[in-house]
């Protein structure tokens, strides 16, 4: 097993204890000052009554209607295992893309205070409008969740699955386990988790191979060393000229008679099974998180975190061709021959170990209306990356001995194989503060103050085989930020100011960000919500933010791969590159500009209608991503990158990251969900024999994303590329225009079926050369997922092991959809097949989880 940061250690085992420090007050007996309230299993079935009266939340929300609230019963029928999961669904739902959390009503700075905690232990998630963030440290335009846990929990929540492709070839086994605590405010909860995947090979999908220009296999083939016959003496017995030879490994002194039966022919190199797709992955994760009430007034939150994680793949097989002299005691050939050979025994491996650690505390402090935080973090990663290819073999030919017999099967064990080694070691120190609070007060409520600052060291140590490859990255950052929340309009009543117009509120925020010589960074954001009725909402927001770019980006030790298919757009042809990976020192950081305009209406809350629109526009100055194909465009841009041989054919493709001039795009995203129920849910009423005794409703949720714009720049100086139009600034073909997704889900509590599906429309990438162009189409997709989860306790009520239980199936991509790619001449390029552009396929899961 990988070996892990030890420094870590200290930091979780302190944060373990702090989390037991109640169970250890109380064994020595001292008496609470409050008598606790009995402790409370885990069980779905239980019914429950949620009161929200005056909520429990930070005085800066307390003013902020609820969207929606997700009672556990609805938090529960979209089939997730943990809260992270969940959230990941409503937010999607609801079309955010990083939403700010709070944990009963305190902010908290990390997903992982809280992202594993059981789906069961939430009595409620409330979703707050549009620039609702803002007030706890978000940015302008974001939405902010409050997960609202159960008051008393004791818990272990243990699942494992299994995912097979039905194709056959691949499966992922998971296991999961969950120890939960929540008292009150405070909380804890332990995860362990580990999976297994496994091999995927280019064999396994029948993909077709490229055509080789030597025919490379493990019992060899005969080739000429000079023009296109092989021995004139073998061709006047076979009575044809013979180019090729395909030797049989049982027969270890041929004669030219013993060969005729190979001639023409050639053995196959089946490097195919030894290539892989997808490949195989073993990751385990350790991690603690929880919440401890220091004072009534101050509270600390933390996590730890450790995973280790192995991937290894292959890439083919160790090639070479070997020159067998005319002098040679065992040839039977009047003249040199070459004889082409590779060996199934030594595949080429490529395996990368990772050790990622990461333990992080927060203070958060409520006096009167302020709140103050104080953020330590820790992150420390560590990468191991091994790659085998095949060594240098001087003028491309191995000459045999002449007392050596080439037909014996011992040459391949001569093919030399080079293993290079990387190994890099991230390590970020992070403490931050915040204070945010009411200035003074005007007729439409309280102007809220909100400042803070941070200080941060990225420290990057690589080293390598190669002496190259040794690197150190060193970089320091402040940060210093104030905002001010202004209410305009509304307030309490007829005390309020033109509370007829409805709730209107500015939001200012300004920050800068010293990086030392790494440059500054400027970052702002304006936003106005408007809020006319208690079901509608607006808002319009512009922010300028900066990302500094990622020390693995800048630093990272480079690395070299054999045999990568890769396609070429000028020649419109597949061929096996090689690729650089790795550190580019020369990035410059990104800076973005967006501006957005939402509308959220919620005009029938019995079946919570919630209609959503929003229109995004967004700028990107000096954008860091992969290096776009080799389009004319792009070749002029970035000549340095592709090398060909002197035939014009890629060989070499520097495929480290880049920057782009600018980048521009607009869009408009509609939304609308819905939730109908079927059935009434009587409180107290008796449970029927066989079914839960919760309401049968139907979830409607549907969402269109329709590109207005979407254009770049590659470098200055050159025109623009229009990715809606052909252009595009990755291997994967321009932006779709329109992108849809929907949902559809039939529950009770615990039990339902849900089908998701997602259609991504058709774009286009213009290939070629002026003289000779040609234009790829990626037609449309339509992928859809369905998951059917039972609780089997609720069938199996007098059932031990049946309480709590959940099974679910779920397959994904139900109709094994693959985009289909072509060229103007409708056929699919060699690197668009189908088990390339989806290895995997159609899936299936299968999934038992139980809740003790």
């Amino acid at each position: 097993m990988p070996k892990f940061p030890e420094k870590l250690f200290g930091l979780l085992s302190a944060c373990s204890l702090l989390a037991l420090l109640p169970s250890v007050v109380l064994a020595q007996g001292e008496v609470p000052a409050e008598q606790p309230k009995p402790e409370i299993k885990l069980n779905p079935d239980d019914p429950q009554i949620v009161v929200i009266g005056n909520r429990t939340i930070i005085a800066s929300l307390k003013d902020v209607k609820v969207e929606q609230t997700y009672d556990a019963d609805r938090a529960q029928s979209y089939g997730a295992s943990t809260v992270g999961e969940l959230l990941d669904n409503l937010s999607r739902e609801n079309g955010d893309s990083a939403p700010s959390l709070l944990v009963n009503g305190q902010p908290v700075g990390d997903l992982g205070d809280i992202s594993d905690f059981p789906v069961e232990a939430i009595s409620r998630i409330e979703a707050l409008p549009r620039g609702a963030a803002s007030r706890v440290g978000g940015t302008a335009g974001q939405r902010a969740y409050n997960v609202v846990l159960r008051s008393s929990v004791k818990s272990l929540t243990a699942t494992a699955s299994g995912q097979f492709a039905t194709e056959g070839d691949w499966r992922n086994y998971k296991g999961e386990a969950l120890a939960t605590y929540i008292k009150g405010q405070d909380r804890v909860n332990l995860t362990f988790r580990r999976a297994d995947s496994d091999f995927l090979f280019n064999s396994d999908r029948n993909i077709t191979p490229l055509a080789e220009s030597i025919p490379f296999a493990a019992a060899g083939n005969i080739i000429p060393q000079f023009g296109t016959e092989i021995d004139p003496l073998l061709s006047a017995i076979a009575g044809r000229p013979v180019n090729t030879v395909a030797l049989r490994s049982d027969i270890l002194r041929p004669t030219l008679a013993n060969l005729i039966d190979g001639a023409n022919a050639i053995n196959p190199s089946n490097v195919g099974d030894f290539r892989t797709l997808r490949g195989a992955n073993t990751p385990y994760e350790l991690s603690v998180a929880g919440n401890k009430t220091l004072a009534s007034w101050l509270a600390l939150s933390f996590n730890g975190r450790l995973n280790w994680s192995q991937t290894t793949s292959q890439s083919g097989l160790p090639s070479a061709r070997f020159l067998i002299p005319a002098d040679n005691l065992f040839t039977p050939f009047s003249r040199p021959a070459i004889i082409a050979i590779n060996d199934p025994v030594r595949p080429l491996q490529n395996v990368s170990n990772s050790t990622n650690g990461s333990v992080s505390a927060t203070l958060n402090a409520n006096f009167g209306g302020w709140r103050g935080t104080v953020l330590g973090r820790y992150d420390e990663q560590e990468r191991k990356y091994s790659n085998e290819r095949v060594g240098v073999i001087t003028g491309g030919l191995i000459t045999v001995d002449p007392t050596t017999n080439p037909f014996a099967g011992t040459l391949a064990g001569l093919i030399p194989i080079n293993k290079s080694l990387t190994r890099s070691k991230t390590k970020l120190s992070q403490i931050s503060g915040d204070l945010e609070g009411p200035l003074f007060s005007v007729p439409a409520g309280s102007v809220r103050l909100r400042a803070g600052g941070a200080m941060a060291w990225s420290n990057l140590d690589a080293s390598g085989s190669s002496s190259s490859n040794d690197r150190s990255f060193r970089r320091r950052e402040f940060t210093v930020k104030a905002g001010v929340t202004l209410p305009i309009t509304g307030g309490d009543g007829s005390s309020g100011f033109m509370p007829v117009i409805g709730r209107t509120e500015i939001s200012v925020d300004g920050a800068r960000l010293d990086l030392g010589r790494f440059g500054d960074i400027d970052r702002y954001s304006v936003a106005l919500n408007w809020e006319p009725l208690d079901w509608l909402n607006f808002s319009a927001s512009q922010a300028k933010d900066g990302f500094a770019v990622a020390p693995e980006l800048l630093s990272a030790p480079t690395i070299v791969n054999d045999n990568v298919s890769f396609f070429d757009p000028l020649t419109g042809e597949t061929a096996d590159v090689t690729i650089i990976n790795g550190g580019a020192a020369n990035l410059r950081n990104q800076t973005q500009r967006v501006k957005t305009l939402s509308a959220t209406a919620r005009p029938w809350q019995k079946y919570n209608l919630q209609l959503n629109a929003s229109y995004l526009v967004t700028r990107v100055k000096n954008q860091i991503g992969a290096l776009p194909p080799p389009s004319t465009a792009v070749v002029v841009a970035f000549p340095e990158r592709f090398q060909r041989d002197s035939s014009g054919r890629l060989i070499v493709v520097d495929n480290r990251t880049v920057n782009f001039a600018r980048q521009n795009s607009r869009e408009l995203r509609t939304g609308v969900g819905f939730t109908v129920p079927l059935s009434q849910n009587v409180p107290g009423s008796p449970r029927p024999a066989g079914r839960r005794a919760g309401r049968i409703n139907l979830q409607v949720n549907a969402s269109h994303t329709f590109l207005l714009e979407s254009e770049t720049v590659i470098r200055d100086g050159l025109g623009v590329v229009d990715l809606l139009d052909g252009g595009a600034i990755g291997i994967g073909g321009g932006r779709q225009r329109n992108v849809s997704d929907a949902s559809i889900a039939l529950t009770q509590g615990g039990t339902g079926v849900r089908l998701n599906a997602a259609r991504r429309g058709a774009s286009f990438l213009r290939t070629g050369s002026v003289a000779s162009p040609d234009l790829l189409t990626f037609e449309p997709v339509t992928k859809v997922d369905l998951r059917a989860y039972v609780d089997i306790g609720a069938f199996a009520p007098k059932s031990k092991f049946a309480k709590g239980t959940k099974l679910t199936v779920a397959m994904e991509n139900l109709t094994n959809s693959r985009q289909r790619v072509t060229n103007s001449a409708g056929a699919v390029p060699i690197s668009y097949q189908p088990g390339y552009v989806d290895p995997i396929g159609r899936t299936v899961m299968v999934e038992i989880r139980k809740v003790f």
